[in-house]
């Protein structure tokens, strides 16, 4: 790949909804020469990260912007705005303002006729209930010339610990393809899943502040409808501790369990000692009585995890993944993951069990390592914390997008 790419004409690059500069980011990771020629972003800090990290003229708000003015470019890529098909949104899709701007896409593919197109969007778009809407975007890409192939991916599936699924968009000019005339879609090469090597664990930093714990107070509010909760639910008892629980569950390593939050997902420190008298809650202000070193045999520590929707416990193991916002009960579903991370939000609300069982906030820098930065290669000077969680959020996982860019433009 290597000599081929050295071999390729510089790709000229126009990111839209640009954020940091995934696209570019990828490319750079893939190793394929490219130029970007411009990018259109309307945050303000968005811009700030994008220029302290790449070249290329800011041409703003993609509503605004004429075709004609735009020089010409072989790939245009966007991540147009994906909350109005979220799960973590309304989901209003086309109802909502933000469930258009694709259309700016079209508009500008129209016109400047790009060799290929890399869009992204959030799993939900592939809903039922935003069938004709999904249906629209291919209609159109297709009524401008293009053949697409599109598949939903997870960064969990790509080296990368978070269970992060999007949908990819690849897309062609219908002149650069052999093609049956009946044909609506190209036969893409999506990368192949590998095994996970990598965990939440590997990508941590050390010497963590302090102020990425939970607080005392945010402890005791999840501690708070414990006593309830374990009065009317017997499967804390130790003869329960190995059996299956209703609802859903660990199954085996690697897979995902569900996330502790500060609604209805309940978690305490205790240890599970069969021998100490019925195993109770030691102390309503999250007290644990003293861990030891004891291992196996159903003595060691562990976090208990109340289920959100359905009876059963969990154990939050070192290394997890900790979801620590509120949900959205009647849109989503928190989850803790096994040694994973769940989806990344434009939060700080992404934690993770330590391995002295207590649980913190993921850092800005350990969120880029879950959108593919694993050798902290971005420049965020003049950048709060705040910020960076945002654009984290917002971002494209560059590790998973520069295998599709290999893929797209090997020879």
């Amino acid at each position: 790949m290597e000599e081929t790419t050295n071999k390729m004409e510089k790709i000229k690059l126009f990111e839209m909804f640009a954020g940091y500069g995934g696209a570019s980011f990828a490319l750079k990771k893939a190793g394929i020469p490219f130029e970007c020629v411009g990018f259109s972003e309307i945050d303000k800090y968005a811009i700030q990260c994008y220029q302290q990290n790449h070249h290329g003229k800011n041409f703003g708000d993609c509503t605004k912007i004429d075709s004609k003015d735009l020089p010409d470019f072989d790939l245009l890529t966007g991540g147009f705005p994906c909350q109005s098909f979220s799960v973590a949104g309304k989901g209003l899709g086309e109802q909502e303002t933000r469930g258009t701007l694709f259309h700016e896409i079209i508009r500008i593919a129209e016109v400047k006729q790009p060799k290929y197109m890399l869009l992204e969007n959030v799993k939900g778009l592939t809903n039922k209930k935003h069938k004709a809407t999904f249906n629209k975007i291919l209609s159109e890409l297709g009524r401008i010339g293009y053949l697409v192939d599109y598949k939903v991916l997870n960064s969990k599936d790509y080296g990368i610990p978070q269970n992060r699924e999007r949908i990819f968009f690849v897309c062609r000019r219908n002149d650069l393809i052999d093609f049956n005339q009946d044909a609506s879609e190209i036969d893409f090469n999506f990368p192949k899943k590998e095994e996970l090597k990598l965990f939440l664990k590997d990508i941590l930093e050390e010497n963590i502040d302090k102020k990425y714990y939970l607080s005392a107070d945010k402890t005791k509010q999840l501690l708070k409808k414990l006593p309830k909760t374990i009065e009317t639910n017997a499967t804390i008892t130790p003869d329960r501790i190995n059996k299956r629980q209703n609802g859903r569950r660990f199954k085996e390593d690697g897979e995902p369990m569900f996330t502790l939050n500060t609604q209805d997902i309940h978690g305490i420190l205790q240890l599970n000692n069969p021998t100490h008298s019925n195993n109770r809650i030691y102390s309503e202000d999250g007290i644990s009585p003293t861990l030891n070193t004891m291992q196996g045999g159903n003595r060691q520590p562990f976090i208990q995890i109340k289920n959100a929707t359905k009876k059963g416990y969990q154990e939050g193991a070192p290394g997890d993944g900790v979801n620590l916002e509120q949900p959205n009960s009647k849109t989503r579903r928190g989850r803790v993951q096994d040694q994973i991370c769940s989806t990344l939000q434009t939060n700080d609300q992404r934690g993770v069990v330590n391995s002295d069982l207590t649980i913190r906030k993921l850092t800005p820098t350990e969120c880029f390592r879950l959108m593919g930065f694993l050798d902290d290669g971005i420049n965020f000077d003049g950048l709060s914390n705040t910020q960076r969680y945002k654009l984290a959020g917002n971002g494209w996982d560059i590790n998973l997008v520069s295998k599709i860019f290999k893929n797209m433009f090997e020879e």
